[in-house]
């Protein structure tokens, strides 16, 4: 029997790594993970607001090392920088995978007008870039409504996690003229379950998505 697919998780935060890992301890126990995180990327990010030159250069030296120990498919959990995984997915031959492509998929196969949830400024518009692009290669028009939970990503990084789940619910709350709801990072799947108990929308989260469609792309 072939030995399970060497899987690489690329993260800039702790938590979303842990949602990572638990996506996949979840459902495909048999695949052999390996975490990479910087988290000076995220803090670098947070400070300019947006993806900047220099960022690229560390994307693709960090992806080359994860090639060169063996990665059969490389799986990013750090939804902010969407150029920069899209040069390394243009630059190497190896399966890697955006954080939110599984979840957009399910997401637009739902509805139009799309509720987009972050807690971390920068993610809005890289997500919103992703879905306008996946929803124009499939012809279909699409409504996208920002949603920034001031606060939440702070109490999770202080390690209170509940006053995350609670800021994320109380936003979501607001959210009654959507389709669906898109969880655009990593680190807010923990919150599905305090959004899906105040709304009746949709909601939808990355990590276990992207975990099937890696999977696929593997045939494994």
């Amino acid at each position: 029997m072939a030995p399970a697919p060497n899987i690489a998780l690329f993260s800039v935060h702790k938590d979303a790594m842990e949602a990572a890992v638990r996506a996949f301890e979840a459902d495909w126990p048999m695949a052999r993970v390996s975490n990479l995180m910087d988290d000076g990327l995220f803090a670098w990010v947070r400070e300019t607001g947006a993806v900047v030159p220099e960022m690229y250069d560390v994307f693709r030296m960090l992806t080359r090392y994860m090639i060169s120990r063996g990665a059969d498919g490389i799986l990013y959990s750090c939804s902010a920088f969407r150029e920069c995984i899209d040069a390394c997915i243009a630059e190497f031959d190896v399966p890697m995978l955006k954080p939110n492509d599984a979840m957009i998929e399910q997401a637009l196969g739902a509805g139009s007008r799309i509720a987009v949830m972050a807690t971390v400024g920068p993610t809005i518009p890289s997500i919103s870039a992703e879905i306008r692009e996946m929803a124009a290669a499939r012809g279909q028009a699409v409504e996208l409504v920002p949603y920034v939970v001031e606060g939440a990503f702070d109490a999770l990084a202080g390690g209170d996690a509940a006053r995350h789940d609670a800021l994320v619910a109380a936003r979501a709350r607001e959210i009654d003229d959507c389709d669906v709801i898109a969880l655009a990072q990593f680190t807010l799947s923990r919150a599905a379950p305090a959004v899906a108990a105040v709304s009746k929308v949709p909601v939808f989260n990355s990590p276990g998505a992207a975990v099937a469609k890696m999977r696929a792309m593997l045939g494994a």
